[in-house]
């Protein structure tokens, strides 16, 4: 979600920034709605952002996007969801709520940060059905909407989510490992996200023991936008993962430690996809085409907003089970030439245990 709320920003920095010498940007005002919204089935809690865009012959834009007055709607905006299949099935009324009072705090920008008004509902969302947002100024009488599909939910095929076999994951600087996954409906786009569980501890030679005194994890955005032929379901898809980007990776969060008995274990990892819908693919194919900066203006951004700006869509989380690492991957980690001396150490059943010899 943080990488969208960016994206909105941008939005709405596109549509105040334009430059023409046909009209005056400054005239009537507009009212201009900015909407950016996710359908993610794979959870019951759905959070949609609505800001307004602005524009003041008093005020300087950034001193007016710091005030949250400027940019939030109050209790004049009313907001709705419609289920149809077909014929209207459901109707959800949205709550406004301040993300910061639910630990969805805003990233840091020239927009105010906090309050972080966001609109949320509760729902079992159905891939068969499609959702219309309707957002009402009360106020105005200004009425906006978008319609989406929401994806299915799919499978991770390698590692083999659904094996009764054993799997561990190998790599090294010098291969790849194939990634594989069934299409999800709907999906056009995929983010893959690699987890890296490890631990920390001090070694004790004389009982040849290590007790441990952390465990966690850090996670690695192998890729963005892995785009497929189509949006169709249960196709294979498949992605190399570079074992010697993982590597530099790991070379690049862990620091070493001055200290013979500090001892690191590489224990497992875990995969995430994340599938996005046609018109997240839709929206980044179309301002990448348009917001070069070669650019003499900027044309208008992507939009399936009527009445307003910004995205309606859908995504879809996948969460992974966790694999150990392979016994060649733990004492890759431990003594190649990439990450030696970040006191990993290697396979426990590897001789000389928890140092390289």
């Amino acid at each position: 979600m943080n990488k969208w709320l960016v994206a909105a920003g941008i939005t709405i920095a596109a549509f105040t920034n334009s430059c023409s010498t046909d009209f005056d940007l400054n005239a009537d005002f507009i009212e201009t709605p900015v909407v950016y919204g996710l359908l993610d089935a794979s959870v019951d809690t759905q959070y949609i952002r609505i800001n307004r865009a602005y524009l003041s012959d008093e005020v300087d834009g950034l001193t007016l996007a710091a005030d949250p007055n400027s940019i939030y709607y109050g209790d004049e905006l009313q907001v709705r969801i419609e289920e149809y299949n077909g014929a209207l099935v459901n109707t959800y009324i949205l709550e406004r709520v301040d993300g910061d009072t639910l630990g969805m705090p805003k990233q840091d920008g020239v927009f105010a940060t906090s309050p972080n008004i966001l609109y949320r509902f509760v729902a079992d969302l159905d891939y068969t059905h499609y959702y219309k947002l309707i957002a009402e100024n009360t106020e105005t009488g200004k009425v906006i909407t978008a319609t989406t599909n929401v994806i299915d939910s799919f499978s991770i095929t390698r590692p083999d989510d659904e094996s009764v076999f054993p799997f561990a994951v190998s790599l090294s600087p010098q291969n790849v490992f194939q990634l594989r996954w069934k299409s999800a409906q709907d999906a056009k786009i995929y983010d893959i996200t690699m987890r890296f569980h490890y631990r920390e501890g001090i070694y004790y030679p004389e009982g040849d023991s290590i007790h441990y005194t952390f465990s966690g994890y850090k996670d690695w955005v192998v890729e963005r936008n892995v785009e497929a032929e189509s949006t169709d379901g249960n196709v294979t898809l498949t992605y190399d993962v570079s074992g010697e980007t993982f590597y530099n990776f790991i070379k690049t969060e862990f620091d070493p430690v001055d200290d013979f008995s500090f001892i690191r274990i590489a224990d497992s990892v875990q995969f995430f996809i994340d599938g996005g819908g046609l018109e997240l693919f839709t929206y980044f194919e179309y301002n990448n085409a348009t917001l070069g900066i070669t650019e003499g203006q900027i044309t208008d951004a992507y939009t399936n907003v009527e009445g307003g700006l910004g995205i309606l869509s859908s995504r879809y989380h996948k969460e992974g089970h966790i694999y150990p690492l392979a016994i060649q991957t733990r004492d890759s980690i431990a003594c190649s030439s990439v990450t030696n001396g970040l006191n990993f150490a290697p396979d426990g059943s590897t001789f000389g245990f928890p140092y390289c010899n």
